[in-house]
């Protein structure tokens, strides 16, 4: 399968203060490297295979196929007094510190086979244990088995499977490697060749109150340097998921690419538009390629379309064939349904309302939404009322005729907008967090509401204070639905200034409203970034519902000589955000091992 990157080209924007803050959180220390002992173990033998698409138990292959090298150096800095904790350095004196509590709950041994659930509990390591202490720690350097040369007076012991980058559970839970491997171990890195280094940790415990005891953990560096939490790790991590201004779609084109080298944002003034983007700054996919004329779900366009979704916020599928009959009551009738369940793993969702197929026309029958008129529609986001709002919308342009005046269909990315924000108005930025919003559907059939704010930040932690960094934390949500949202309940002196907030940030996203003083540098954001543009018959407006706003402007029929000519008529449909990004991560799973999923505004960050 060819995999679908886009490059990432250098751009020409300054990094934003509380991101280089962040990344120059971290404080190195000059440490001296303790040496301890080495404990051996015995198992199956069993080889590794770098290739995620094979797996051989005491196969024959060559050994470039058997054990997976890591190449990141470390040594161990420090034991925190008393056993607390560990520090250990990687390459270019990174210091990292893992807790014993943490380490304790994340040992290998500990997780159930092949389920990959845990069977050990922060609480147990307290009130059973009595809160292991570390003893003693030591790097264990690991080798092929079957290397005669290289393993002659080594020990054998069993070693966590490498995990793909993927992976939270600390050993091969999923993929060709096995959850458990025998290894020739050293205690020098030079005894041999292709080795992997593992931190083995010695316990001492106090199990229910009985005599001290001493047990053993042992852990793959590799994915101890992945999941890091130190104030550096934090910090790249986040660079790497959060989406800013430069991940939006744009009146101009696609999204600006970006990278950080040395802490500095390159530009490309000239970027070029890839063969991925189409003129209009969307991805193009052919429904073609994406379902067969078999109805076979087709996996590398799949991907394609998931992958510019959750990248960019939207995409088009085109060339979509026309339902053969508009007035069905069957979901699998609809082309639109096809794809949606393709991106979703077989669901449609959120049809109680609506229904899951539901039809966005002029005058349709017992029209319950302003959306079945003709009046423009401004910027929101659908069902906001809901606890867990639509994922992912599909619109299917089935008629555009050429009576219809005006109609476009216009996308904004609230995420990249709130990210602006902050820094263009900092005090409207903190109103939106702090105050929650009132969304509301009730009518006959519905009565719904749910208040939250309108936008989410990342918790940070008991230490840290979250009243004074707020402008420092990570955006995880946009709540945005004004055709949507009734009577807040606010104490009384901070009303006004809710709203003057709430007009700062609809300023931003909404380019039909006329510039006021003082906010000419709002409006021309929303003008920047506002895609727009009339759908044709066969194309699917794809998008992010979380992400992006989504709006309509206003349009009259003019009488034409068929009803087809003066109407204009989509085919919506909605799926689960849940199921339709673990779709896209399964499949990301399959094809590449170290790609970074972008925040999809879901009030959670993207792990690992």
């Amino acid at each position: 399968m060819i995999l679908f990157h886009r490059p990432l080209r250098p751009c020409s924007i300054q990094i934003s203060r509380h991101a280089l803050r962040a990344l120059q959180s971290s404080s190195l220390l000059g440490l001296t490297p303790l040496e301890t002992t080495i404990t051996s173990y015995s198992s199956t033998p069993c080889r590794f295979s770098t290739s995620l698409n094979q797996f051989d138990v005491n196969s024959d292959s060559d050994k470039e196929d058997r054990f997976p090298v890591h190449h990141t150096k470390v040594n161990i800095a420090e034991i925190g007094r008393k056993g607390s904790h560990i520090t250990l350095n990687y390459d270019h004196d990174i210091l990292s510190t893992y807790h014993a509590s943490w380490l304790w709950s994340n040992d290998p041994k500990k997780v159930t086979l092949p389920s990959g659930q845990r069977t050990c509990t922060p609480g147990q390591w307290r009130s059973v244990y009595d809160q292991p202490k570390i003893k003693s720690a030591s790097i264990v350097y690991c080798g092929d088995v079957d290397n005669d040369a290289e393993t002659s007076g080594a020990s054998q012991i069993q070693v966590p499977g490498p995990t793909s980058k993927d992976c939270c559970h600390p050993l091969a839970i999923y993929g060709a490697q096995s959850p458990w491997v025998t290894a020739a171990s050293f205690a020098d890195s030079t005894k041999g060749t292709g080795l992997r280094p593992y931190l083995q940790i010695e316990w001492t415990t106090a199990q229910n109150g009985d005599s001290t005891t001493d047990s053993s953990s042992l852990f793959d560096v590799e994915w101890l340097e992945r999941f890091r939490y130190d104030d550096s790790a934090r910090a790249n991590r986040r660079e790497k998921t959060e989406i800013q201004p430069i991940h939006a779609i744009r009146r101009s084109g696609p999204p600006l690419r970006f990278y950080i080298q040395n802490n500095h944002c390159l530009e490309d003034e000239k970027y070029k538009i890839t063969s991925k983007h189409e003129k209009d700054g969307l991805v193009h996919v052919n429904y073609q390629a994406l379902i067969d004329s078999n109805g076979q779900v087709l996996e590398s366009g799949l991907l394609n379309l998931l992958d510019a979704v959750f990248r960019d916020g939207a995409a088009i599928v085109s060339n979509t064939p026309r339902p053969a009959y508009l007035e069905s009551d069957e979901e699998n009738d609809f082309p639109v349904a096809h794809v949606a369940k393709a991106m979703s793993g077989g669901l449609l969702s959120h049809g109680a309302l609506y229904g899951n197929i539901f039809h966005v026309r002029e005058g349709e029958a017992n029209s319950k939404n302003v959306a079945y008129t003709s009046v423009a529609l401004c910027p929101h986001q659908d069902l906001a009322y809901y606890e867990s709002p639509p994922g992912i919308q599909l619109l299917h342009c089935v008629g555009m005729g050429k009576g219809v005046l005006g109609g476009e269909s216009t996308l904004i990315d609230a995420m990249a907008a709130a990210y602006q924000l902050r820094e263009l108005r900092p005090e409207s930025f903190e109103v939106l967090v702090k105050c929650p919003a009132t969304f509301v559907k009730q009518r006959d059939g519905a009565c719904m509401t749910y208040r939250r704010p309108h936008i989410v930040l990342a918790e940070e932690g008991y230490s840290r204070d979250n009243n004074k960094n707020i402008f420092d934390r990570e955006i995880v949500a946009v709540h945005w639905s004004p055709p949507f949202e009734g009577p807040v309940l606010l104490p009384p002196d901070d009303v006004d200034r809710y709203y003057q907030a709430y007009a700062d940030f609809e300023q931003m996203v909404d380019n039909a409203l006329r510039s006021s003083e003082g906010s000419e540098d709002l409006s021309q954001y929303a003008n920047d970034y506002t895609w727009e543009r009339k759908l044709s018959p066969g194309e699917i407006l794809v998008f992010n519902n979380r992400r992006m706003l989504h709006g309509r402007r206003g349009f009259s029929l003019q009488p034409c000589h068929t009803i087809e000519e003066s109407q204009r008529h989509l085919v919506g449909c909605y799926t689960n955000i849940d199921d339709t990004l673990n779709q896209y991560r399964v499949l990301l799973r399959r094809s590449s091992d170290s790609i970074h999923v972008m925040n999809v505004c879901n009030e959670s960050s993207i792990l690992p």
